[in-house]
């Protein structure tokens, strides 16, 4: 796609080719690209790392009964490696609702043209 990618809502176009022009949008405008970022909700939940996951359905801060889907621990998210994060965020797209279940997503990355997030850097 020499053109560059739009997101077009769809998430079966989260592809690996994608993911590096919704990540980096996504990154930035939930913790301004802080691997470390860590937020408190209201209903004790954790936003966590980068992406800001949360800790009610996707990580486990030792909660009994919480869903963890991405089967690790919360502060697992906050590791500088974002290797498993990466691959939490990725289950997250699987979910019926995708990229859509961020926020930050849906007011400033869909629907736009995120090739000048990744401009210059080689995939």
């Amino acid at each position: 796609m020499t053109s560059g990618w739009t997101d077009t809502g769809d998430t079966a176009w989260l592809t690996a080719y994608a993911l590096p022009y919704a990540g980096v949008c996504l990154a930035y405008f939930t913790s301004g690209f802080n691997a470390a970022a860590l937020d408190y909700e209201a209903d004790g939940s954790t936003n966590n790392g980068i992406f800001q996951i949360n800790s009610r359905r996707w990580c486990s801060n030792l909660t009994p009964n919480v869903p963890n889907v991405c089967r690790m621990y919360c502060s697992d998210l906050l590791n500088p490696n974002l290797k498993d994060t990466v691959i939490c965020a990725m289950k997250i797209t699987q979910e019926p609702q995708g990229l859509g279940y961020w926020e930050a997503w849906r007011h400033h990355c869909q629907g736009k043209d995120l090739t000048e997030w990744v401009d210059g850097c080689d995939f």
